[in-house]
């Protein structure tokens, strides 16, 4: 079992920092200084090393400058102070509890080791602190743990891939990742971390633990700036990202409680446009096309397990908005042959249908006799299974509906995660529905592209045109 302790938050590179000649002398400008000398910039048009040269010329304490400036900025609510550090992170044995949150801010770029791909190790599951350190709960907690392990090797040693097998994973299994981001990304983990503290009943203690260093990281780099920008208190401080760390009843669950179904709700739907001759020629101008992007949205209210959540929330491109994830656990706990994702490999056969609820009902139960214990939920929803249905509002806009880049053309692709491709589909579907011209320009991003990107091509793109193997070759031949 892995512990606070074994979680790292690792700073690889950062930036912007450079070198200036002074006088022959290297001077190496640190992210504070440089970005406060590009920001003096912007009011005296001269060179950065000229600027420099100037404030040394000035006498004044260069360190009181360089502060003030990041404080009389920062106090307005300007980000491009902040938006202009860059951090790259990588985070090492976290878990996927905190990794489900540490992928949300849209700003930031991520790459996470895949459970698809990779087979977890018995000993790679994250205990809470408080969970270690209570013998009951520890027990209960390990035991349950088990069983879901038991289950997950024997679903591999069936024959089911690693894809679907991960289904009946908790989201104590570890898992590391990179994390490439402005300050200001990282900013609401950072703040997070010191307004729930260490001891909240919903908001995990690891990821306080990660939101800390962060901050550390960040006082190292650019402390002045970093200070400076964490004394801008209020309620909103950052870009808003979706967390399903809070307590339960929301916005979201009343929208759950009114539209929910097994299937993507489409809640509204906008379009400045209604012509298809207008929307296609658009297509073909890279400028137009730019402003056709905001002139189409269209909101769903969709149900996904938490292992098709994590992913999707990793494209950034399309707000979000997810409901409380204890919410959803209370209603998985009732109810849960309605609240599990089961993969149709393993509902479709009833020895591992079997084993599969087995497993989920003891991390379920687990979960619910730890809750009740007085555990705290924070601690506790490392139990909850990756099936579990989880409910998300997703705002789809052009790009992400006509792009060959968006949502709609990459995850219709027949090597994307199944139940995300499900979603994609019937999104293209509803919205078809709603606006054919629309439903028309639509497709998979082979049809977008005229090629099959993929190493092995499948007969999606016959759709669109003939395509054979030697074409395919060609492609990536001349690619």
């Amino acid at each position: 079992m892995l512990g606070i302790g074994d979680v790292e938050v690792r700073l690889l590179s950062y930036g912007p920092a450079a070198e200036i000649e002074l006088h022959g002398e290297r001077i190496r400008l640190e992210p504070d200084v440089l970005i406060a000398l590009e920001g003096l910039g912007t009011l005296t048009g001269v060179s950065m090393a000229k600027r420099y040269e100037e404030l040394l010329r000035s006498g004044k304490d260069l360190g009181k400058i360089i502060s003030a400036f990041h404080r009389e900025s920062t106090r307005r609510g300007h980000a491009s102070l902040t938006t202009s550090v860059m951090l790259q992170l990588e985070v090492g044995r976290c878990s996927r509890a905190a990794s489900m949150l540490l992928v949300s801010p849209p700003f930031g770029s991520y790459l996470q080791e895949s459970q698809r791909r990779n087979v977890v190790g018995r000993g790679s599951f994250f205990i809470p602190s408080r969970v270690a350190g209570d013998n009951g709960l520890r027990s209960n907690y390990i035991r349950a743990i088990e069983v879901s392990y038991e289950a997950y090797s024997r679903l591999l040693d069936e024959g089911v891939e690693l894809e679907d097998a991960r289904y009946i994973l908790p989201l104590a299994s570890a898992t590391s990742l990179f994390m490439s981001g402005s300050l200001e990304t990282f900013l609401g983990l950072i703040v997070d971390a010191r307004r729930h503290g260490r001891n909240s009943p919903w908001y995990p203690e690891e990821l306080s633990v990660i939101g800390e260093r962060i901050g550390e990281i960040a006082r190292s780099i650019a402390p002045m700036l970093t200070e400076a920008r964490l004394r801008f208190r209020i309620g909103l401080p950052t870009y808003p990202y979706a967390n399903p760390y809070r307590e339960a009843g929301g916005l979201v669950e009343g929208l759950v409680e009114k539209h929910g179904a097994e299937n993507p709700v489409m809640l509204s739907f906008i379009s400045l446009i209604d012509r298809h001759d207008l929307a296609r020629e658009f297509l073909k101008n890279s400028a137009e096309a730019h402003a056709l992007s905001p002139l189409i949205q269209a909101v769903f209210l969709e149900s996904m397990s938490l292992a098709a959540y994590h992913q999707a929330i990793r494209h950034r491109t399309i707000p979000t908005s997810v409901e409380s994830i204890y919410s959803a656990a209370e209603r998985c706990i009732s109810r849960p042959e309605k609240n599990l994702v089961i993969p149709p490999r393993i509902a479709g056969s009833e020895k591992l249908m079997s084993l599969f609820m087995e497993a989920a009902t003891s991390l379920l139960e687990a979960y619910e006799k730890m809750v009740e214990g007085g555990a705290h939920p924070s601690d506790a929803i490392y139990l909850i299974p990756q099936a579990m249905k989880i409910y998300a509002v997703r705002s789809y806009n052009g790009f992400n509906l006509l792009w060959p880049q968006g949502f709609i053309a990459t995850r219709t692709c027949s090597t994307s995660q199944w139940e995300v491709r499900k979603i994609a589909y019937e999104v293209w579907r509803q919205v078809g529905e709603k606006a054919p011209w629309l439903g028309e320009l639509m497709g998979e991003k082979c049809r977008y592209l005229g090629y099959c990107p993929e190493r092995k091509w499948c007969p999606i793109i016959l759709k669109y045109r003939s395509y054979d193997d030697e074409e395919h070759k060609r492609v990536f031949e001349d690619g």
